[in-house]
């Protein structure tokens, strides 16, 4: 009997959550017996750890190498690379023939869908990667159109995520499957906090709080740095320590140099080994307006970090009693006593197993050939 051929997509290998997950199933479907797994990447490999590790060990993976429109117009381009997306995506779909496609992050279901259909591949699959809301207008139309006309399973990373997406797309059919966490390899990375802190040259008696994610709006590292000037009046020893890299950096240090913190507020842009700053950290903090699904919370909670988190994260992100989610309208002020709060005791919503990697990938398969043998 011969492999199911199975054809996931994303737009790019850079750092991000997606793409984190994806290289997950790269390497559990490596050499699988009833999967014939490959991931299709629109863009060229770029120099992110992902991209990096993918053509060391020669992963199943097909770069399209980002086929662009040749119109330099601003405002006018964009009209023209659509349809060079969407026709780059039909290729591939045509070369490859698959038995089920995988989209990853929901918006690119506006270039990917015209080639499944015209290839008419059987099975569907959209992961939501992003909170169902941010997406409006004609690109919600589209994702709609996919989930209740073209049979496109959604496969929502929480329960809490199934309520928006039934909400803002009206989705009837859906499977649910959390982010897979490698725990054990996390564990085996655990260093002692003086151990950690050698290794970004913090002292040892500083109070850090640690930030994590792509500088992007949607994160507000700008709110944290604001928090964190309310701390530092509470706590003069205490650093703000934030990993991570995007188009938000340069404003991100103009704010710290503005309030007088570029001493006090390190950026570390992207780094190898993110176990070391959660060792070395007091506390996580998670500022975002909204998540989908943040691994951050899972790996910073199985290294044992306190953590205190935003509204717009998943309740089913905590996994340890002493982390704490604070509510939408929370205050400066609020966070800022969250923050120090060490005495926090409040009740996990899920356990670490139900993120464990391999089994993530074990329900993965299951999917798959549950609705592979349908037909």
């Amino acid at each position: 009997m011969r492999k199911i051929k199975v054809m996931n997509m994303i737009w790019s290998m850079g750092d991000g959550g997606a793409q984190q997950v994806v290289l997950n199933y790269l390497r559990d479907f490596q050499n699988d017996p009833d999967i014939d797994f490959w991931l299709y990447v629109y863009t060229s490999p770029t120099n992110s750890k992902y991209d990096c590790e993918i053509l060391k060990e020669k992963y199943n993976v097909v770069y399209l190498n980002n086929p662009k429109t040749k119109i330099q117009i601003p405002y006018i381009k964009r009209y023209f690379q659509t349809p060079i997306s969407q026709k780059s995506w039909e290729n591939a779909i045509h070369d490859f023939n698959p038995d089920i496609v995988h989209v990853h992050i929901s918006g690119l279901l506006a270039n990917t869908m015209p080639g499944i259909l015209k290839e008419n591949v059987p099975i569907r699959f959209d992961t939501l990667h992003s909170n169902p809301y941010r997406y409006k207008g004609k690109l919600k139309k589209t994702i709609v159109k996919a989930f209740l006309d073209y049979n496109v399973i959604p496969i929502c990373l929480t329960e809490e995520q199934v309520s928006q997406a039934k909400d803002w797309y009206g989705i009837t059919q859906y499977e649910v499957l959390h982010n897979g966490v490698d725990i054990e390899n996390i564990k085996r990375n655990i260093v002692s906090k003086n151990v950690a802190r050698k290794k970004f040259e913090i002292d040892e008696n500083a109070y850090v709080i640690a930030g994590v994610g792509r500088l992007n709006p949607i994160k507000r590292f700008d709110w944290l740095i604001s928090i964190f000037k309310k701390v530092k009046v509470k706590i003069p020893n205490a650093k703000l320590v934030i990993a991570g890299d995007g188009p938000e950096r340069k404003k991100l240090l103009q704010i710290a140099q503005n309030l007088n913190l570029n001493q006090d507020v390190q950026f570390l842009g992207n780094i190898d080994n993110i176990i070391d700053l959660y060792c070395a950290a007091d506390v996580l903090a998670i500022t975002s307006y909204t998540e989908a699904s943040p691994l951050v919370a899972i790996e910073a909670q199985t290294c044992g970090l306190r953590c205190v988190i935003s509204e717009g994260v998943p309740s089913e992100s905590i996994i340890t009693p002493n982390t704490q989610k604070l509510w939408a309208d929370a205050t400066e002020d609020d966070w800022c006593e969250a923050l120090l709060n060490k005495k926090y005791f409040g009740k996990p919503m899920a356990q670490k197993e139900d993120y464990e990697v391999h089994n993530m990938s074990r329900k993965l398969k299951q999917i798959y050939l549950k609705y592979y043998a349908r037909g």
